[in-house]
């Protein structure tokens, strides 16, 4: 009886949190991106930056973290995302500082550090372009499922890049949760999609094993643990 009791109450509280939190009072958001079904932790990689530092993925985990692959010769798509990168980076006030912008260049013969700093600079400075060899843009592009490859532009300028132009969306959690095309999409869609995400909860677990819910509204809680 007292442990139907303790079960009750437990309920009620954390029924309670729960409505605190707004989970119970909100309409399901429509993603304006191409929301992928299940959710898988996005691959891990480390590169080398524009200043030459070494960037590992995990290092974004806290922020959304919008990615995708280009080069700086791009005609078309990149110089797009990039241009309606810019204005989400705006359009995003101070919530700017919760996301981070990487372009992997799939062009590393000719994307030097300095081409990349450069180049991105003309979009905003705080973009983070990443570089490495070939054999490791392979690899990284070859685990978020992108195809790139040398094709003859026919012009003085030398060779083009044929790539594919989806931009990932990454979660706090270092979650893949979206794809956009970002030079077809505007800046306030993904705004708005990346707000969301921001005020979303996230769960972590404590030093206990137990799993704590962490609230857009700043409430936190303990939920029993796999094996309680």
């Amino acid at each position: 009886m007292l442990l139907r009791i303790s079960n009750k109450i437990v309920f009620i509280l954390l029924s309670g949190a729960i409505s605190a939190c707004g989970l119970l009072n909100s309409d399901p958001y429509e993603y304006k991106g191409m929301e992928f079904e299940d959710p898988v932790k996005a691959p891990e990689f480390s590169l080398a930056d524009q200043s030459q530092n070494i960037v590992n993925l995990s290092e974004f985990r806290g922020k959304v973290v919008l990615m995708f692959f280009g080069f700086t010769n791009c005609p078309d798509a990149c110089p797009g995302t990039l241009g309606t990168w810019k204005q989400v980076h705006e359009l995003l006030g101070d919530d700017a500082n919760q996301v981070s912008f990487v372009m992997i260049t799939v062009d590393p013969e000719r994307d030097s550090p300095e081409v990349l700093k450069k180049y991105l600079a003309l979009f905003n400075p705080d973009f983070i372009g990443l570089h490495g060899t070939l054999e490791e843009i392979h690899q990284v592009a070859s685990d978020y499922n992108i195809y790139f490859e040398k094709e003859d532009s026919g012009s003085a300028a030398g060779y083009l890049v044929g790539h594919s132009t989806l931009s990932y969306v990454i979660d706090t959690d270092g979650n893949l949760v979206l794809g956009h095309r970002s030079y077809e999409t505007s800046a306030m869609d993904i705004v708005s999609d990346i707000k969301h995400i921001l005020t979303k909860p996230s769960s972590t677990l404590d030093a206990t094993g137990k799993m704590i819910l962490l609230c857009e509204s700043g409430c936190m809680f303990n939920l029993p643990g796999k094996n309680q």
